[in-house]
């Protein structure tokens, strides 16, 4: 659900010391934002609009490169989207996201990373059929409706 989705971010922002830095690929938290129906202090918002990816990818790892951030990343699913028309739009995917996790991890920032996903046969599956990559390090949050969002461990 959108709208909890949004609520949840709103909670999380709400309780950080850190800048949020915000990369919106479906748009909806940037229409809160444009809209002043969220306001979040002191946050850098990207999203393919006006640029690319390709664009705003330096510009992201500048800024945490430069100090720790609460980094969202919204979502996979408009990730690999954005990109549908490339071949290799899994790997390109892969790889962005990792570079973001490994920078994240060498400026102490912390990512989020929200996908539309289902699960199958014990593994979480995009809708395009690709798998989530696990690994020690990820923790899965689950927004089942408006007031339950569980933590798998």
């Amino acid at each position: 659900n959108a709208f909890s989705k949004i609520k949840l971010l709103q909670e999380i922002t709400a309780k950080q010391t850190l800048p949020v830095l915000y990369i919106d690929l479906d748009f909806l938290f940037s229409g809160y934002v444009k809209s002043q129906l969220l306001t979040i202090p002191n946050l850098s918002l990207f999203n393919t609009a006006e640029s690319t990816i390709a664009q705003i990818l330096p510009k992201i790892l500048t800024k945490i490169s430069t100090e720790p951030h609460l980094i969202v990343f919204d979502s996979m699913n408009g990730l690999y989207n954005t990109l549908s028309n490339d071949a290799d739009s899994g790997r390109v995917v892969n790889s962005i996201l990792m570079l973001l996790g490994q920078n994240s991890k060498f400026s102490k920032s912390t990512l989020i990373i929200f996908a539309l996903v289902g699960k199958k046969e014990n593994s979480w599956v995009l809708p395009n059929g690709r798998h989530i990559l696990e690994n020690e390090n990820v923790k899965k949050f689950f927004i089942s409706d408006r007031s339950k969002i569980t933590i798998e461990q």
